[in-house]
């Protein structure tokens, strides 16, 4: 009876503060491994201030996509070249170091948070990334290389294990697994 007469407003379900943020180029092989990844994840029961996104926005423009979250984890393809392909590395942001790009379009996600938090950007508490060594991001194609596609199901799992501490207060630890 009270939700009869309170505003629309105070029914709607309460928006998500949880974002997964799966990075990448669905056409340019392994750098569509984070796309592959939302796709994994939109099939499971996740919880309900969790949402999934995928973009292909990279440096500054990956602020927009993450305001109004208090947590983030962003799911994407490197290549470090010190890694097999398939090897999944799953660390807290600011365990991680980029060195600046040549512009301010291609600067890592370290520096934008960086730099956006010293102009006072309303950021997330928490950022935690799930990166996935790639091979091949240079064919056109939605096909991933095998290491790539045999690494899915384990960042699926680094997602929900990220998720799962970060509901238990604790924060992630770092944690790289090559591929088998």
């Amino acid at each position: 009876m009270c939700d009869a007469i309170r505003p629309a407003e105070a029914r709607r379900p309460e928006r998500p503060t949880r974002l997964v943020l799966c990075l990448g180029n669905d056409l340019r092989s392994d750098d569509g491994v984070g796309w592959r990844v939302a796709e994994s994840l939109q099939g499971r029961d996740l919880p309900r201030d969790v949402e999934v996104r995928t973009s292909a926005l990279s440096g500054f423009y990956l602020l927009d996509e993450m305001i109004g979250f208090n947590r983030v984890v962003i799911v994407d393809a490197i290549r470090s070249g010190v890694h097999p392909p398939g090897t999944i590395h799953s660390v807290p942001l600011e365990r991680i170091a980029s060195p600046d790009g040549p512009s301010p379009h291609s600067v890592g996600l370290p520096t934008v948070m960086a730099t956006a938090a010293r102009c006072g950007v309303p950021l997330p508490q928490r950022v935690h990334v799930v990166a996935v060594e790639a091979k091949d991001m240079e064919t056109i194609g939605t096909r991933l290389t095998s290491a790539v596609e045999g690494a899915v199901p384990g960042a699926v799992g680094a997602v929900l294990k990220a998720l799962a501490e970060d509901t238990e207060g604790r924060v992630p630890k770092p944690h790289v697994r090559e591929s088998e």
